[in-house]
């Protein structure tokens, strides 16, 4: 008996209160709350306990409930008839931007009823699942068409305007919103956002381009252009013995590049390796990175190749490459594929000839990192999962083959710049 008997603390006042509050039938009740927490079930439930008044009560609940019923089907029935007649669409001054730009948006709505439409609103074009109205129009004239336009900052990379984007009204009353899919007149594509990069980090062999000149810069394995002193970091091969010895220094030649560097650039796309959230999570700052690194070589004239679950892009050249890279990167998504079966696709598997640059997290690089498959030209940029919004984990030191470390977002540009010893020292 001493079982059922109630807590001194509590007393039976607290047993009470403890079962008034729990909720034993937690999927029944969600379904009430959907129905009956809103307008359209609150309007139907003032109805039927008028009804009831009208029954038991005074006649005059007939009157009330004929109102509210009156008010439930013009609030339901005339967004329907509105929405009818009335077609959207979105477009876009510019076809490409970058995180943080600004372009002009404009929304088309043609209405071809004969009466106006009142309180248009559009929601989910730029933020998918998202409740919040993004372009609000209160008026459209009846056979009439109307162009809004407005300024949009692109604070997130992505295409748009989502497939997702619905015009909607719930014009008079708010008790029921209809909405229709609101089409593309173009699309928006927003790059993610780039730093500037360093040099090319040298490689052992570098895949020489047929027909190409030697470029007056200083390279790794062209012609000699002159000499100075040794400088940490530099090659021992580069030494020139010869004139070490006449000045008791050591002092290394300056080769010419005359050969374009090939990259494969690889992004870890593994959900479970990334931090969650939309600035700061490790997944945007992870493409970012691939971003200025791709963007940056590319414009110094180096052969770029990407890779990512889902995408295999050979390694190419120029602004069409630069835009292809970052079109795939601007609509990267997690895919629960691992970082080592990406490395094992075709195009990764058979990269032989440059430079590998694998880009995920702490978590990845130890999950998909084996010391003895590691090729010589692969190099690791590796994000801190507790510094990108990550929880706190157990991988958080440095791994030994980090080619470069980031522990926090605002560390991303400087190493961007000089975090290898070719972009602090030179080639």
């Amino acid at each position: 008996m001493s079982g059922l008997a109630p807590r001194a603390s509590g007393g039976w006042a607290g047993v009470l209160g403890e079962l008034a509050r729990r909720d034993f039938f937690p999927v029944f009740s969600a379904k009430v709350r959907a129905a009956v927490y809103n307008p359209f079930g609150v309007l139907v439930l003032a109805a039927l306990s008028s009804l009831a008044c009208g029954f038991f009560l005074h006649p005059q609940g007939f009157a009330l409930a004929a109102g509210i019923g009156a008010v439930v089907v013009a609030g339901s029935v005339w967004p329907v008839v509105s929405m009818a007649f009335l077609r959207a669409s979105i477009g876009f001054d510019r076809g490409v931007v970058t995180e943080g730009d600004e372009c002009a948006a404009r929304l088309l709505v043609s209405n071809r009823a004969p009466w106006s439409a009142w309180g248009l609103s559009v929601q989910g074009a730029f933020h998918r699942e998202s409740g919040a109205v993004e372009v609000a129009v209160a008026r459209i004239p009846g056979r009439r068409e109307v162009e809004c336009g407005w300024k949009l900052l692109a604070n997130k990379r992505g295409i748009y305007p989502l497939d997702s984007a619905r015009l909607g009204s719930g014009f008079p009353f708010g008790i029921w919103r209809r909405s229709r899919k609101v089409s593309q007149n173009g699309r928006l594509v927003v790059w993610p956002r780039v730093f500037p990069a360093g040099p090319v980090p040298s490689v052992i062999s570098e895949r020489l381009v047929e027909g190409q000149v030697s470029r007056g810069k200083v390279g790794s394995y062209g012609d000699v252009m002159g000499v100075r002193p040794y400088r940490r970091g530099d090659s021992p091969r580069r030494i020139h013995w010869g004139q070490s010895a006449k000045h008791d220094r050591l002092i290394v030649c300056e080769l010419q590049s005359n050969s374009r560097p090939l990259v494969q650039i690889v992004l870890d796309t593994h959900p479970d390796n990334h931090s969650e959230g939309r600035d700061n999570c490790s997944f945007e700052w992870s493409i970012r990175v691939a971003a200025s690194l791709a963007s940056g070589w590319l414009d110094e004239g180096a052969e770029i190749g990407f890779a990512c679950s889902g995408v295999e892009l050979p390694a190419a050249s120029g602004s069409l490459q630069k835009k292809r890279i970052l079109d795939a990167l601007a609509s990267a998504e997690k895919v629960p594929k691992e970082l080592d079966e990406v490395l094992a696709c075709p195009v990764c598997r058979g990269f032989r000839d440059g430079l590998q640059v694998v880009v995920t997290t702490n978590k990845g690089h130890r999950a998909a990192h084996c010391g003895p498959c590691d090729r010589g030209n692969r190099r690791w940029a590796v994000l801190s999962l507790n510094g990108f919004g990550g929880a706190p984990s157990d991988c958080s030191e440095r791994p030994g083959d980090a080619w470069i470390w980031f522990r926090r977002p605002d560390d991303v540009p400087g190493l961007l710049v000089d975090g290898w010893s070719e972009a602090r020292h030179g080639s």
